[in-house]
């Protein structure tokens, strides 16, 4: 339990430093802090509400401290995505008090998070745009064979927050301001421990905002910032990543076994690959990559276990795979996501990994005469089901 509180920690430090780092300054002017109230709906998916719950609403209660970017900073990249907002957030979701089928439960949950507001219109007292959400998050509650049998949909105590949503805010004073948002969020833990279906949420809020300068919002500079530099043109990435993941068919074969009460080890995983990517603003690249894979598993036995046979096709550790890749950057950080097809895979009779894949992640790029950059990926099939989770650390050419 102490490692995993480690790791949150530094997960945590690393995902709201790479949010709040971008800011151009931390003082009284570019700081804010919110408060709000959500109304939080769970979304039908790997039937919950025939296998857990009766109930679908329940309340969350939000708190987060911001960190503008104004026009008075004048920086290229704030100005290109209308001045957004950075932070760190903390939220209490009462998911504990949903009514449930029988005797297992989900508990309520912590979410610890970083931010990013990014504004499709403002105006002097008047913002409105998208957001994503990343962080941890801690729930006493999670998947026991003995215990908590039917909460196949948290494996773990701790595990990963992942949201989106749209927010407008209205000022009604120089300081102060009233929100209102929409939300989608996934709880999972990114495959490390099994079962691990994941749970799904949208919600409403309404709350408010207060900015501790005394000028939150200001007329946007007549002149635009400088361009900044960058290598235009196409830039070449070699990486590697690490992760585990935890097999849920492997769990189907455990429990098919004599010793049903064990969960399947979190296996190692290790991807090498290589991308060409086409930087052509300061903002967008596009690119394609190849990667080979090799995963860690127990699929003869599983196969052996479920269906009496093993595969006449064989088994491989190692996958193939090609994918298409899009990026959005922000100074040295780059977000993007990526689909993909696996050329290679050999998983067994009772594989649950398609032939397709997708990934979204988070790049940090030390400075272009380095060309380091540190990486966290989320790796899902058939776009609803993570696989693992994946520290990279690369090389751009």
């Amino acid at each position: 339990m102490k490692k995993k509180v480690r790791l949150s920690i530094f997960v945590i430090s690393l995902l709201t430093g790479i949010c709040t780092m971008s800011a151009q300054s931390i003082d009284r002017n570019h700081l804010s802090i919110s408060a709000d109230g959500r109304y939080s709906h769970v979304l039908n998916g790997h039937n919950i509400y025939s296998n857990l719950i009766d109930t679908h609403n329940y309340g969350i209660f939000d708190t987060k401290i911001g960190l503008s970017t104004l026009p008075k900073d004048g920086n290229w990249f704030e100005r290109a995505f209308n001045y957004p907002t950075f932070g760190i957030g903390l939220s209490y979701a009462r998911m504990g008090a949903l009514n449930f089928k029988n005797d297992s439960r989900l508990g309520d949950i912590i979410n610890l998070y970083g931010f990013a507001e990014f504004n499709l219109v403002r105006t002097r007292q008047f913002k409105a745009g998208p957001l994503i959400e990343l962080g941890m998050a801690y729930s006493s509650q999670n998947y026991d064979y003995y215990t908590n049998p039917k909460n196949l949909y948290i494996g773990s105590k701790v595990f990963a927050m992942l949201g989106a949503g749209l927010q407008a805010e209205w000022m009604f004073t120089p300081q102060w301001a009233l929100q209102a948002g929409f939300y989608l969020t996934h709880h999972s833990n990114g495959m490390f421990r099994s079962p691990n279906q994941g749970i799904n949420e949208m919600a409403v809020s309404l709350g408010v905002r207060h900015y501790l300068g005394q000028k939150a919002y200001e007329p946007k500079r007549a002149e635009a910032p400088q361009k900044p530099e960058y290598a235009k043109g196409i830039q070449y990435n070699l990486f590697a990543a690490a992760g585990v993941h935890s097999c849920p068919i492997e769990l189907d074969g455990i429990l098919a076994s004599d010793d049903p009460a064990r969960t399947p080890p979190a296996r190692f995983r290790g991807v090498m690959g290589t991308e060409a990517v086409w930087r052509y603003t300061p903002v967008f690249a596009t690119g394609i990559g190849l990667e080979a894979d090799l995963d860690a598993n127990n699929y003869r036995q599983t196969d052996l276990l479920l269906k009496g046979q093993e595969d006449p096709d064989g088994y491989s550790p190692l996958r193939i795979g090609a994918y298409l890749k899009q990026e959005f950057w922000y100074r040295r950080i780059s977000l993007h996501i990526a689909a993909g097809v696996y050329l290679y895979k050999r998983c067994g009779l009772t594989e649950d990994i398609s032939r397709t894949f997708e990934k979204i992640g988070i790049r940090y790029h030390f400075g272009q005469q380095s060309g380091l950059y540190a990486g966290l990926d989320l790796r899902a099939h058939q776009f609803d089901r993570s696989y693992s989770v994946e520290w990279s650390l690369g090389y751009s050419l």
